[in-house]
């Protein structure tokens, strides 16, 4: 049984936000709440909704939209869903567009803005409530007409029966009796006296029937009660019909129905009055028998609604232990990984490391990452199965990711004796729009698949660039595993639940103003089998060569075809055993200029703070001591004021006391959690404020007792769980595993604190720093350092060799007299950017030539 669903209404994407959070808060799971930005959007969702047949119970829409207003959007919902109940939420409505809504489109309720959160709950549960019992009345009569028809068509036959026979009174198996105003009979039929028992006409009256041929009450032992026969209250002029009278003779029991009816005459006195009666022991039985099969049919109705409620439940159940396992299991992962990359990263630029063990720690921090990535595959799963899963299109240099793609695998192929190329058409152009980071995971993940399955030959990138969407011809191969008989756009529109409303129109708008990229990955690998192609997108699941070399998660596939679904387009495979395959995918993507790419970032290590600024004092919060640890380790070298609490309640405590500038507040602690003491700190506060309002002698007594702000930290990757860290006065959120950066960021954004940097007597602030252009990087490349020819021939040399270790401590020897040239060069080497760092060698090289020159 599916439940209701609210569709919320707002082109704000906050309030929609805010406007779900205090819906949930007041109906639970009761009903399912949808969102809409915009009238469109909210048309489109509705039809959808009633096309998956579901109940529509309410829709909350804001007045003031861009495409549609409020009043005639609600107008249009109710002409296509009358039953639904609407609600409009705005505070500039006018009269005329609330009498509108009222008069055209059920308007329930007008809730003005900024609303009160305890009015909307109890409007919305009130009108939820009102919907669901006009729902359930409605089934009951319902049930109750498809009941009242039988018994119509029962009573219909009966009185058509009676009509006709009442032209023959004799003849007719109806009982007539005709009464004179003193109550003695005057007539009786033939069927009368049957009925009856009576051979000739009674001579009793009419008050004396019940006794004299024992009328009973029905489903009684009473005799019926002389004044309260129909025939007796039909001579005081009533006009009378009763089914409740049974006759019983000689151990038989007849139930009659009597209608009596009074005669006037033309004074207005009653002349007589007529009695017909009849047997109506068959109906009696036969409603017996509907209303039993009535209660037998309410009562399998009832059970079955239970059974369903059970299974709905357990179904529900299910998925939120689902969901549950998948939570804790991310956060019990991700919490030791923060510790591992976060000591790394604390580690990693040691100088008192020899060259050897920084690379050992590079080591650990990459395995930490890819072990992070598998988790990370694992919850983009969970999300792309719930459809929770966002398209973030950004613009990018795609030569760049290809170079740095093309980088990261050569070493790899070169080990294995593989040959890698990359082949790029010449009309794609280098600067695009969409997601890159999607984009990217996927590229690695076929890149990764098809170098595995290799042992020899070659693997080939290909990308051309399409004017339109050339799907159809990368499908005419008969090993495809795809439907051909649909386009690209179809897939991306119909095939997947991930592609939402905002996804769709981010897609249809690359596809106007751009072009069509299509990837091809072609190896010479083992290939795949027949009948394994149509499972290999499947979650999990991995092909026979898979297994025997037991590497990877069998998620890649999976979620590769997600991401390129979501980024509007298709992937498709073909393969043959023991020749290769062919994995081609073709995606939507936007053209742009060389100025809309973003400046690249400089990174320096942080070794200081400023002077001059204030003795900072941070709190750590967390039960676990390596956690604590590696805040202090990262943050006590720099000169802030630490202290650490185990648990919420220390918290309180600690921030009484010591009244720290910030808190690191994880949210997971037993004893008092992180919301709780955040919520308890913040409302202590709010009442210190409010009780020092107007006395400003308080104010100034504690200046040294700042206001904390509170950083949430949690590795919990459940949806919402930043902004319920928000809604109870968290100041930010961080999500563990974090990098150092992260932390140094958030103090730069929250207290203003500013840093030294290495290899630099200059110091530059982190707001500073991520504003740097690419010009200014550019003018410090072009102030190359003048180096040793024979650095610079030995430096070709060990490249050329390939030797790691080797490059590094080349690099190494340079460091002292060229810092940050060293740095530039390590950058380069972490990514495998071994062209890059000959490019560097030979314009400094070229640089010292014209050096000399000018000098001759």
């Amino acid at each position: 049984m599916k439940k209701p669903v609210i569709v919320c209404i707002d082109d704000e994407p906050d309030v929609l936000n805010s406007l779900k959070i205090e819906l949930k808060k007041a109906i639970g799971d009761r009903c399912i709440i949808e969102t809409a930005e915009g009238g469109a959007d909210a048309l489109e969702l509705l039809a959808d909704l009633k096309a998956e047949e579901c109940e529509i119970a309410l829709v909350l829409s804001d007045y003031i939209m861009p495409d549609i207003k409020g009043d005639e959007l609600l107008r249009k919902i109710h002409e296509s869903s009358p039953d639904t109940l609407t609600i409009m939420l705005t505070g500039q409505a006018d009269l005329e567009a609330l009498s509108n809504a009222i008069k055209y489109a059920k308007l329930y309720r007008y809730i003005p803005k900024p609303w009160q959160n305890e009015d909307l709950k109890l409007t919305v549960v009130e009108a939820v409530h009102s919907y669901l019992q006009d729902q359930k009345l409605t089934d009951e009569i319902h049930k109750r007409q498809e009941v009242n028809e039988e018994l119509k068509l029962v009573n219909e036959a009966l009185s058509a029966s009676e009509s006709r026979l009442s032209q023959f009174l004799e003849a007719l198996p109806v009982g007539v009796s005709v009464y004179n105003p003193d109550g003695s009979i005057a007539y009786f039929n033939q069927t009368a006296r049957d009925l009856l028992g009576a051979d000739t006409i009674p001579e009793s009256t009419a008050e004396q029937l019940a006794a004299t041929y024992q009328l009973y009450v029905a489903n009684t032992d009473e005799l019926y009660p002389p004044e309260n026969l129909p025939i007796v209250r039909a001579l005081k002029g009533e006009f009378v019909k009763v089914d409740d009278v049974e006759i019983r003779q000689d151990g038989k029991v007849i139930a009659i129905e009597i209608n009596t009816t009074p005669i006037f005459d033309a004074s207005g006195n009653i002349a007589y009055a007529i009695a017909a009666f009849q047997d109506i022991s068959d109906r009696k039985q036969a409603e017996k028998i509907l209303a039993d099969y009535q209660q037998t049919l309410e009562a399998q109705i009832y059970e079955r609604t239970e059974q369903l409620q059970q299974a709905a439940l357990a179904a529900e159940a299910a998925n939120q232990a689902k969901s549950t396992f998948l939570a804790n299991m991310s956060h019990e992962l991700r919490t030791p990984l923060n510790s591992i990359l976060g000591f790394a990263q604390i580690m990693e630029p040691s100088p008192n490391l020899t060259v050897e063990n920084r690379e050992n720690m590079r080591i650990i921090r990459r395995s930490g990452e890819h072990l992070l990535t598998l988790i990370n595959e694992v919850l983009d799963l969970s999300k792309i199965e719930a459809g929770r899963m966002t398209l973030n299109p950004k613009n990018f240099d795609i030569y760049r990711l290809l170079d740095d793609l093309q980088d990261m695998f050569q070493l790899r192929v070169q080990t294995q004796e593989l040959q890698l190329r990359f082949e790029r058409d010449a009309e794609v152009p280098q600067y695009v729009r969409t997601d890159d980071i999607k984009l990217r995971q996927v590229l690695i993940n076929l890149l990764s698949n098809a170098i595995k399955f290799t042992q020899r030959g070659e693997i080939i990138l290909r990308v051309i660039k399409l004017d339109k969407s050339g799907f159809m011809d990368l499908l005419d191969s008969p090993t495809s595993c795809f439907d051909t008989t649909r386009s690209i756009r179809e897939f991306s529109t119909s095939s997947t639940n991930l592609t939402r409303l905002e996804v769709k129109e981010e897609v249809e708008d690359l596809t106007v103003r751009g072009f069509f990229l299509v990837f091809e990955i072609e190896d010479t690998g083992v290939g795949i089998s027949p009948e394994e192609l149509e499972n290999i997108f499947k979650a999990f699941v991995q092909t026979a060569s898979g297994q025997k070399i037991q590497k990877g998660t069998g998620l890649g596939l999976n979620i590769s075809r997600q991401f390129v679904r979501l980024m509007g387009g298709e992937i498709v495979v073909e393969s043959q055993l023991e020749l290769g395959t062919t994995f081609k995918f073709e995606i939507p993507v936007g053209a742009v200029y060389a100025a809309d790419i973003p400046a690249p970032q400089i990174h320096r290590e942080v070794t200081g703070l400023e002077p001059n600024q204030p003795c900072y004092r941070i709190l750590i919060v967390d039960d676990r001591e390596d956690n604590r640890q590696l805040l202090v380790k990262m943050l006590s070298p720099l000169g802030f004021g630490l202290q650490e609490a185990t648990n919420g309640q220390e918290a309180i405590e600690m921030w009484e006391n010591w009244h720290p500038h910030l808190i690191l507040m994880d949210v997971r602690m037993p004893v008092m959690d992180g919301y709780e003491a955040t919520k308890q700190i913040k409302t202590r506060i709010k009442q210190r404020e409010q009780k020092q309002q107007g006395n400003e002698e308080i104010k100034i007594s504690h200046p040294n007792s700042p206001i904390p702000k509170i950083i949430a930290l949690t590795a919990s990757t459940i949806e919402g769980r930043q902004a319920f860290a928000l809604l109870v006065g968290c100041d930010d959120f961080i999500s563990k595993p974090f990098r150092k950066t992260d932390i140094f960021d958030t103090l730069n954004k929250h207290l203003g604190v500013k840093y030294l940097y290495s290899n630099s007597r200059d110091f530059i602030s982190i707001g500073e720093r991520n504003n740097l252009s690419a010009t200014h990087l550019n003018a410090g490349l072009a102030c190359l350092p003048k180096l040793p020819a024979e650095w610079i021939d030995n430096m070709k040399q060990v490249i050329r060799s390939a030797d790691f270790d080797l490059i590094v401590r080349t690099i190494e020897e340079i460091r002292d007299a060229h810092p940050e040239f060293a740095e530039i060069l390590q950058g380069h080497l972490d990514n495998f950017d071994y062209q890059k760092i000959l490019n560097l060698i030979a314009e400094a090289e070229e640089s010292d030539n014209a050096d000399q020159g000018g000098t001759n």
